[in-house]
């Protein structure tokens, strides 16, 4: 009987620290869905576009200029200025590292 009681005790500490580690991962996923987003906004700069990276109306990427590359000027037209700044912003709200290639946005652009 002593070798009954052991064993259920131990599997009634197994199922109770389970149930403690689920209830702890159920926890940390409502929390993050909690979490606000970055939102992109596209806006026009000088003879071209750009964008900037925005949460809780704070600026935290401010970019009017093609990332990347060798020359200073804004994006051609708002279609690729949305797709790097898309990529940019899906990478950030992944809390991953959200500089990209210079081929990454040579994709993005018209004459690709």
């Amino acid at each position: 009987m002593n070798i009954k009681i052991r064993t259920c005790v131990l599997w009634i500490s197994l199922l109770s620290l389970l149930t403690i580690i689920l209830l702890h991962h159920s926890i940390m996923v409502i929390e993050d869905e909690g979490e606000p987003k970055a939102e992109l906004e596209i806006f026009q700069y000088k003879n071209g576009w750009g964008y900037q990276i925005v949460m809780k109306q704070k600026i935290l990427i401010y970019q009017p200029t093609i990332p990347a590359i060798d020359t200073v000027i804004p994006f051609p037209d708002e279609v690729s200025t949305r797709k790097v700044g898309i990529l940019v912003l899906k990478r950030f709200n992944a809390h991953r590292n959200f500089s990209v290639s210079k081929n990454e946005v040579q994709q993005c652009l018209p004459s690709h």
